[in-house]
C-alpha cells in the first residue's frame, strides 16, 4: 500500500486507481471526469494534514485517525462531529478519475460536487450541499440539513435527507426513491417506460412534474397533506388519508409513481411538450 501524508498543498497523477474514497471534515470536494491518469489536488489545509493511500486500485482520501479498526466504511457523517479539532479540520480536494471509477464521499460541512461519472456514486454528508450533474449510474445521496441540487442524471437516484432539500432537473431515471422530514423535494424528470418512483415525507413538500405523454399507474397519499394533480385522477378521501389515484398516459410499459406524506402537499405537475426541464414550485411556493 502506498501512503502519502499531505500537509502543504500538493497534486500527484497516479495509475490504476478503479474505485475512490474521500472521508473530510470540512473545506470542498470536486470530482470530474478524465480520460487521462488519475490526479488529486489538495490544497488549503487546515488542521490535520490530509492522508492518501492507494491500495488495489482502491484511492482513499481522509485523516489518520479515520482508518483504524474499520472504521472508514462505517462512518456516518453526523459522526464527525466527535473527533478532536473537528471545526480546525478543512481541505479542498479536487481530483480527476475515469468516468466509469465507482466514487464514495463523506463530509461533515465540506460541500461535494461531482459531474460526468457513469458508475454508483454514493454521497454522504452532514450540512453541507451536494451537486450532482450529468451522473449515470447508481447515485445515492445522504445528507441531514444539506441541500442537494442535481441535473440531466441518468439511470437510478436514491436519496434520503432530514430537513435539506432536493432538487431535481433533466435527466431520465428508471429508479427514483427517497425519504424525508421535513425537507422538500421538487424534481422535473422523465421517467422511463416500466420505471419506479416512490417518494416519502413528514411534513416536507412533494413536487413531481413529468412530461405530458408519461405513461404510468398513479398512487398519491397523504394523511393532512394537500394532494393536487395536472392529470386526471380519481380522488378517495378516508378519514385520516386522503388519495389521488389512476393511469396516465397510455404506453405499454407503464412506470409506478407513488407518494406519501403526513402533512406534507404533493403535485404531480405536467411538462409540456418542448418546454425545459426546470426546477417546478409546487403547492407551498
Amino acid at each position: 500500500m502506498a501512503r502519502w501524508t499531505i500537509d502543504q498543498p500538493t497534486t500527484r497523477t497516479l495509475d490504476g486507481i478503479v474505485a475512490l474514497r474521500v472521508r473530510i471534515i470540512g473545506g470542498h470536494v470536486n470530482i470530474l471526469p478524465t480520460d487521462d491518469p488519475v490526479t488529486v489536488e489538495v490544497s488549503d489545509i487546515v488542521g490535520e494534514p490530509v492522508l492518501l493511500t492507494q491500495e488495489a486500485g482502491i484511492l482513499t482520501v481522509t485523516y489518520e485517525d479515520l482508518t483504524g479498526s474499520g472504521l472508514l466504511e462505517r462512518l456516518r457523517p453526523v459522526q464527525l462531529s466527535g473527533y478532536r479539532g473537528v471545526n480546525r479540520r478543512a481541505a479542498t480536494v479536487s481530483l480527476r478519475v475515469p468516468r466509469d471509477c465507482p466514487v464514495e464521499v463523506t463530509t461533515l460541512s465540506a460541500p461535494v460536487v461531482v459531474a460526468g461519472l457513469t458508475a454508483k456514486t454514493q454521497l454522504r454528508t452532514a450540512s453541507a450541499d451536494i451537486t450532482a450533474d450529468g451522473l449515470g449510474g447508481e447515485v445515492e445521496v445522504n445528507t441531514v440539513s444539506g441541500s442537494v441540487s442535481a441535473r440531466n442524471l441518468h439511470g437510478n437516484l436514491r436519496f434520503n435527507t432530514v430537513n435539506g432539500q432536493v432538487a431535481v432537473a433533466g435527466g431520465r431515471l428508471s429508479d427514483l426513491s427517497g425519504k424525508t422530514a421535513s425537507g422538500a423535494f421538487l424534481a422535473d424528470v422523465e421517467v422511463a417506460p416500466s420505471g419506479r418512483v416512490r417518494l416519502g415525507s413528514i411534513s416536507g413538500e412533494i413536487a413531481l412534474r413529468v412530461p405530458a405523454e408519461t405513461s404510468a399507474a398513479v398512487e398519491l397519499r397523504s394523511a393532512t397533506g394537500k394532494l393536487s394533480s395536472d392529470f386526471t385522477l380519481d380522488r378517495r378521501d378516508l378519514p385520516g388519508r386522503g388519495g389521488l389515484s389512476g393511469k396516465i398516459g397510455g404506453g405499454v410499459d407503464p412506470a409506478a409513481i407513488s407518494t406519501t406524506t403526513v402533512s406534507g402537499s404533493v403535485a404531480l405537475l405536467r411538462r409540456e411538450p418542448d418546454a425545459p426541464a426546470a426546477i417546478p414550485r409546487g403547492n407551498d411556493a
